[in-house]
């Protein structure tokens, strides 16, 4: 079994090259299963209904979110009824949407899960180590996903170590920049610490670059805007799985720029 997963897609240049992409990917490494990072789809802040409907037409299996689940509010219109749909697991209990989904791929179940990091991170969060523990022994499953959407590396490199063997891909996002330290961990997870973002390659991870420059230099307020022009990056991994053993066998990474 091969999974592709693609990295925040970020904004209108992010949705334009990630349909882009995708057919020609999954025609060529015949991929079966798709996650996407979406919390940064619409306008580079949450996800609205049109655009979650518009990965299922895509073929993708789960969209996870992150720290900005519940950006754009429309989205209590329809969180709590989307099934493919995945907010951080470690969020408050009374939180709206789920921090899970179990899919049955030809047979076999596969559990989508998300948690964000404390490290450097906002809000109520618990701890995700507890917490995936917590989902580990009350959820049974074929295989295991976790997109660890947090800030800091160390955070997610411990945790990486922590399930091992455990979770069968590790990948981190949220910082919109592929690291280069994807591997078999010892247990035999797939791991990589921040799959990147597919969107604009001129902004600064995705906001204007003037905006963010001005606020460096001028302690500018304007408010974030998304880079809706110029070149594009598509930032993905690729995880074989081996059908009778549900073992990570093989984990590449993808960066095409245009």
């Amino acid at each position: 079994m091969k999974i592709l997963i693609v990295g925040d897609v970020f904004s209108k240049l992010g949705r334009s090259c990630f349909e882009r992409n995708l057919k020609r990917i999954k025609e060529s490494e015949k991929i079966n299963f798709i996650v996407v990072n979406g919390e940064n789809t619409s306008h580079g802040r949450g996800l609205n209904e049109g655009h979650y409907r518009w990965y299922l037409e895509q073929g993708v299996n789960v969209i996870t979110l992150g720290n900005h689940s519940y950006s754009n509010k429309s989205i209590f219109k329809y969180i709590d009824e989307a099934p493919n749909l995945v907010r951080p697991y470690n969020f408050p209990d009374n939180s709206r949407g789920k921090g899970y989904a179990t899919v049955n791929y030809n047979g076999i179940s596969i559990t989508v899960m998300q948690m964000i990091g404390q490290v450097f991170m906002t809000g109520e969060i618990a701890s995700p180590f507890l917490k995936t523990k917590e989902l580990l022994e009350n959820v049974k499953s074929d295989i295991y996903i976790c997109d660890f959407h947090g800030e800091a590396t160390s955070e997610k490199i411990a945790y990486g170590y922590t399930f091992d063997g455990a979770i069968q891909i590790i990948y981190g996002t949220h910082t919109h920049v592929q690291t280069n330290d994807a591997r078999i961990l010892e247990g035999g997870s797939a791991y990589i610490t921040d799959v990147g973002m597919t969107g604009p390659l001129e902004g600064v991870i995705g906001v204007r670059k003037d905006i963010i420059l001005d606020r460096y230099m001028n302690n500018g307020v304007e408010k974030f805007s998304p880079q809706d022009e110029g070149k594009t990056q598509f930032n993905a991994i690729i995880v074989e799985i081996n059908d009778a053993t549900r073992k990570a066998t093989k984990i590449q990474t993808i960066k095409i720029v245009e």
